[in-house]
This record gives structure tokens, sequence and C-alpha cells, in this order.
């Protein structure tokens, strides 16, 4: 017995204690947003799973707060719900959040801490940065909720601007002194000097390009190009130094004015001292480093530092230069701010950057090559290619707006000034701030909105917009600026420029300029429109008359909205057509009918046509016609057998075109009877018909004429009569409900000819 009570009593420990272990309530699962979620809207929904417990409600506490040992925790009362609305957090704010249950008097443990941040400000969408656009561009972003309003601030003025140069030769090298002398050099043997007001060529004494500029001081600077150009600069002029090589050079820096390096094709490194060049290689493990160097930068003249191809770096220490791979991409631009701040720009937008003792590739960038790097204190700057610009803040790097899509090849900051060139001439200097000229404006935008059309924005003119969001506790940074440029005026579509041929009535057509209210149109003799014709318009077409035969023309457009005027559009040439092409008779036709009708192309915007009709070529004698039709009918039938020659000219006013080639043609025999009268000159349309047809009849002269329409049986139908004109007459039968399916005979007569057609009603 004592063995069942003891079995007994295990059995009801084991039971109790699985009974109390059911009572405790577990920590909640947290389940949205997910942990570590970023870029977040202030109104974001905290949700977690719903736990079981012992009594009929369980509670839940959360606790927010913006550190994670929950120091400045926020409690929200105990709810029954598994979810609670957050509302109006801060703008790039961390939280941090958990949850625990209760069920009576029973407690969870807090559950897991997750975070997530809210959005530092809006992300910009469309349009792309440095998109041409008209005068009422949309731009939208991605949505944020939870907002009182939006706000997008535009202006004409930003950071960097774009400056209109007078060549388009690619830039490669820049160097600023100070704010009153600043150097370019590039392609074909350019240089470009900055005087403080305007940009200038020198003459560099070559024509090879030029890839690289340093100054000591403003009176000694030195350049570096193809086929070993070494220039050398005085303070007045520049004046070119034999290196004894023929490789590219890419790259120069010196420590002072009698010592400095090159660098180049081949891994060559090219030594200064006092007019002595002489050759130094690079090592890496012992190896001699032979790939291409592109760019060289100086701390002192014991330490230079020199980057290129195939991810190589090397460093001149005083004594040796030794080199190493470093990052994961070909290295462009290098630029050290001390011996233990270095950095280096590289393809596929990668960035390194040394700290006195390794090199580290900067996480979290992605870009586009970078050809340029450039540091004025803690503040950096890389470009490449299609306008791409990152901006160093003295923390971490960003992508900002650089107002061109051209290769960008060089960078150079100084003093609070820079500039970056590159491709085509493209050149963009750094102005303040930006959004700070008188053009600048700030405008609400309501929260529910993912888009807002701009209107009547200046033409030809750069735009740089931002945005921030609000709500009633917290303003949002202001997000990355983007630019667009609006087109400048209406592009010319018809007629083309140095079209010929004309005729005398055009409609000009340009494309269309969304935004604008009308449109303004010259026409000229001349290309200086001293004297023109002016239209308006608020299409994008206008079709004017009355033009003169063989005459050039210049025409032009311009776009206007209530806040600007564009410029005139390049001036587009036409010349109108000089004489008549003839089509019918053909030239040389035999057997041409005695009553022929003359035909050649409509020139439109002519108000009439002269014809001559003659039997000798020189029309001593000729018949003389008018019509403001593009056909003639003779009058009376031609003679037999006879040839005959013909011309048409055109008439606008005053004026009148050359005659047309002269044709000629030759008339039927004796058997002229059918040609006053035959089956060709009759047709019906439509056929076959439901009811209502016409009857087309080419008459020679003025005639009456019967017809009578009968059904197959012989049966008369319908009759009628009519006096033709000379020409086409049309005769419109109006017999509704007389003609059942079927097919009939129409009988056409003139005096004792007749013709016969069939007529199929369906």
């Amino acid at each position: 017995m004592r063995n069942l009570y003891s079995m007994l009593s295990l059995i009801m420990v084991l039971f109790t204690v699985s009974l109390y272990g059911q009572q405790r309530v577990y920590a909640p699962s947290l389940s949205l947003p997910e942990n570590g979620d970023t870029e977040l809207a202030p109104n974001i929904t905290l949700d977690w799973n719903a736990v079981t417990g012992g009594t009929l409600e369980v509670l839940y506490e959360l606790q927010l707060a913006t550190t994670e040992d929950f120091s400045d925790a926020v409690t929200f009362p105990k709810t029954d719900v598994t979810a609670i609305d957050m509302t109006e957090l801060n703008f790039g704010g961390t939280y941090f959040w958990r949850v625990k249950a209760y069920d009576g008097d029973n407690i969870s443990e807090w559950s897991e801490v997750w975070s997530f941040t809210v959005a530092t400000t809006v992300f910009l969408d469309k349009p792309s940065d440095g998109a041409m656009v008209y005068a009422d561009p949309n731009v939208s972003w991605n949505e944020l909720t939870g907002l009182s309003k939006y706000q997008i601030q535009i202006d004409t003025s930003y950071i960097w601007n774009n400056v209109a140069l007078q060549i388009t030769d690619d830039l490669f090298g820049s160097f600023i002194i100070d704010e009153t002398n600043m150097w370019l050099v590039g392609d074909a043997g350019t240089i470009l000097h900055f005087d403080g007001t305007a940009w200038s060529t020198v003459d560099a004494g070559t024509t090879e390009a030029l890839n690289a500029i340093y100054f000591v001081d403003a009176d000694h600077g030195f350049i570096v190009g193809d086929n070993g150009t070494f220039l050398s600069y005085d303070g007045n002029a520049w004046a070119a130094l034999d290196a004894d090589t023929t490789n590219n050079l890419t790259g120069v820096a010196f420590a002072d004015a009698d010592n400095g390096y090159a660098v180049g094709d081949g891994g060559l490194i090219l030594k200064y001292a006092s007019g002595t060049f002489t050759v130094e290689t690079a090592t890496d493990g012992g190896s001699e480093i032979t790939d291409n160097l592109y760019d060289i930068d100086v701390v002192d003249a014991n330490n230079y530092w020199a980057c290129g191809k195939g991810k190589v770096v090397i460093n001149y220490n005083g004594t040796e230069w030794t080199g190493s791979d470093v990052g994961t991409k070909d290295h462009y631009s290098v630029w050290f701010n001390s011996a233990t701040d270095g950095w280096v720009a590289s393809k596929s937008g990668k960035i390194n950057h040394y700290d006195g003792s390794e090199w580290t590739e900067i996480s979290g960038i992605t870009s586009k090559n970078l050809y340029g790097i450039s540091f004025d204190g803690p503040i950096g700057y890389a470009v490449g290619k299609s306008g791409t610009m990152l901006v160093y803040n003295g923390t971490e790097w960003s992508q900002i707006t650089s107002g061109t899509t051209s290769n960008l090849n060089t960078v150079f900051v100084n003093s609070g000034y820079g500039i970056a060139a590159g491709d085509g001439g493209s050149l963009i200097n750094k102005a303040g701030e930006g959004f700070n000229s008188p053009f600048a404006k700030i405008i609400s935008v309501v929260a529910d909105s993912t888009n807002y059309d701009f209107s009547n924005l200046l033409f030809g003119k750069s735009f740089y917009y931002r945005m921030r969001a609000m709500h009633a506790s917290d303003t949002s940074a202001w997000s990355a600026a983007k630019s667009m440029t609006t087109f400048a005026y209406p592009e010319i579509t018809s007629p083309s420029n140095g079209s010929s041929d004309e005729p005398l009535k055009i409609t000009f057509e340009w494309s269309e300029y969304s935004g604008v209210t009308r449109y303004y149109v010259e026409v000229s003799k001349t290309d200086d429109f001293a004297t023109s014709l002016n239209y308006i318009s608020d299409s994008n077409s206008v079709t004017i008359n009355n033009f003169n035969f063989s005459q050039q023309y210049f025409w032009r457009v311009r776009a206007e909205h209530p806040d600007d005027i564009s410029d005139w559009t390049d001036p587009s040439s036409f010349t109108t057509l000089d004489n008549i092409t003839l089509l019918a008779p053909e030239d040389n036709a035999i057997g041409v009918i005695r009553s022929v009708q003359f035909v050649w192309e409509e020139v439109p915007g002519a108000v009439s046509y002269e014809i001559h009709i003659d039997k000798d070529s020189n029309f001593p004698t000729p018949e003389i016609g008018f019509t403001d039709k593009s056909f003639y009918q003779i009058i009376s039938p031609l003679e037999e057998k006879e040839t005959y020659y013909w011309k048409v000219r055109g008439v606008a006013g005053l004026d009148t075109s050359s005659w047309s080639n002269v044709w000629s043609f030759e008339v039927e025999g004796p058997d002229a009877i059918k040609d006053i009268f035959t089956e060709k000159s009759v047709k019906l349309y439509p056929n076959p018909a439901e009811s209502n047809f016409s009857i087309d009849i080419n008459s020679i002269d003025i005639a009456e004429y019967q017809i009578n329409i009968s059904d197959m049986t012989g049966k008369t139908i319908y009759q009628t009569s009519f006096t033709s004109s000379v020409g086409p007459n049309i005769v419109n039968l109006n017999i509704d409900n007389k003609l059942s399916k079927g097919v009939y005979m129409i009988d056409i007569k003139r005096g004792k000819l007749s013709v016969n057609k069939k007529l199929f009603i369906k």
C-alpha cells in the first residue's frame, strides 16, 4: 500500500507544479515595425502578438524611449489591445520600445527591446536630378504620413551653380589660389584663368591635352599633360620644360618651388629638383609597380601619395616609394589634409580613407565613378560621372546635386570657394550656401500630397529645390537638393530648317511648351528680322498665307507665361516654290481626248493660276485661261491629231511664279464625237449605295442632260434633268425609299449620246 500512496503523492505534486506553471504569463513578442527599421513615418503603429493568461483579460504595458536603457522612457497606460498608434515622433529620431503583459496579479518579463528610426526628411522622387523641364514641372516625393504639411523651397541659386564658358574642350584639372586667382586646364592645350571677374584663355604653347595643375604660390605653378608635356609658371607666363619622357603625365604636386613629382602612364614617377628631371620607381613587395598612375598629392617634402589603376596607392617617405592595393576599385584622385587624414576617390563611387596607419573603404556610398576629390578644412567634395557630386560634412558622405549631368573630372575647394569642371567645357562654381537669392521662396503643400506642380518658372534657368516635412511637434531637416533646368524656348518642327519648295500657305509648327499661355511668331525675309511679320498663337501652330514665290524666309518662335517671356528660337529658314508641277495630260501623251482637262499640283496660298495653251512651243498666240482651281477645262474641243503645248504659273497678289515646264500632247483622231460624252465622263458614288447616291458628270461645255433610273425589267423608277456647267458637275439624288435592294440601270443622255451605268442598292 505504501508504494501506491507514494505514486499518488508524486502525481499530485507534478499536477500542482504543472498547474502553477500554466498560470504564469509570458512576455509578449513584438511584431511591427521590424527591429531596426528605418525611414519610418512619424505616426507609426507599434504592434505585438497577444499572449494567453489564466484570467479572461490580459493587459499590456508599452514603454517607448530614445535611450536603449529606457532612462527617459514614456510608459503608456495599460490596455487590452495589442497595438498602439504613435503620433508626432521626432524626425530622424531613433526609438526603443518594449511591452510586458499583466494577467491578474501575474506580470510577465519585458519583451525583447526593438528599435526603429523615423525618416530624417522627405525623399524626392521625380524629376531626376539635372532634368530638363518645362515651365510647369511636376515634382513628386515618397509619401510620409502623420504630417501637418510639407514645405518646398525653390531658388535659382544653390551651393554650386553653372558657369558658361566660351569653350567646349574637356577640362581635367583645377586649382584655386584665392578668390581672384583660379585655374583650369584641359584638352587641346586649354588653360583658363579667373581673375576675380571673368574667365579668360591663356596661351599654353601646346595643343597636347593638359591633365593636372598645381601651384606652390601665385608665382610658381606647374602643369602636366600628354606625351610628357611639362609646363612651369613664373607669375607671368607658362613655359615648356623638357621632361625627357613621352609618357602621358596625369598628376603633379610640389612641396616647394624647386621640388616636386609628376606621375603618369606605366607607373612613371618623375622627380623635379631645381630644373632637373629624374625617374624613380615604386615597389610592392619588391616588385616594380607599372600600373598607370592618375593623381598625386603632397603632405610635405618627405610625404607624397599617388594612386592609380589596379587599386594601387603608393607613398614616398623621404627615401623610397612603396605601394600596395587599397580597397576594391581603381583610384582616380587622391587628397591629403594631413599625414593622418587622406582620401582617394575611385571607380564605382568608392571612397577610401587613411588615418595614419591604414586605409578603410567607406561603406554606404552608392554612386558612379568619382574622378576628383578635394577638401576645404573638414568639408570635402568628390565629383564624377554624369555630374555626380558627394559632400563630406566632417562625419559622413552624402550625395547632393551639382546642377549638371556632364562628367565632372576635377574639383578644387579652398577658403569657401570652389570650382568643378568636366566634359564639354562644363564648369560649376561654389557660391555660398544657396537658397538665398531674391527669387527664393517657400511653398506650403498639404500633408496628403505626394506631388506638386510648379508654374511660371523662368525660361532657360536652372532651379534648385528641396523639401521638408512638418507636424505640430517637429520639423524635419531639408532634403537633399535636386536641380532642374527649364527649356529656354520651344523647338521648331515644321517647316524644317533649310526646306525648299514650300507653298504660299504654310502651317508653322513647334513643340508644345507646357505651362505657357501663348506664343509669338516672327517671319522675315532677312535673318536679322529687321522687318518682319508678327503673329500670336495660343497653340503650338499658326497658319500664315500669301507668301511670295521663290523667296527665302526666316522664322522664329518664343513663348510667354505671366511671369516671363522666353528667348527667341534660333532662326529657321525655308524657301517657297518657284514654279508649278504639271500632272495631266502627261508630257508627250498621245490620243488625248479633245475635251481635255489640264491638271497640276495645287499650291496652297496661290490666289489663282494662269494657263497658256498653243500649237507652238513658243506660245505666240496662246489660248489663255485663269482659274482658282488646280485644273482647267477647255471651253471648245481641240483639233484632231494636233500637237498642243501648255504651261502654267501661279498668281499671288502682284506676284507670279516662274512658268512651269512646257509639256506637249497629241489629240486623238477623227472619231472625236465620242469625246463629247463617254463612259469616262460619268462616275457613280457610292456604289453599292444604301439609297441616296451622287452622279459626277464631267461636261466639256454647257449642255442639257437627262437621267433615267430603271429596274432590271425596264420599268422607270425615277427621272430628272439638269443643265451642266463646264467641268465637273455633281448631281445628288435623294430618292429615299424609292429603291429597294437590287440592281438598277442609270441612263444619262446628252442629245443623241447616252451612257449607261449599273447601280447596286444594298
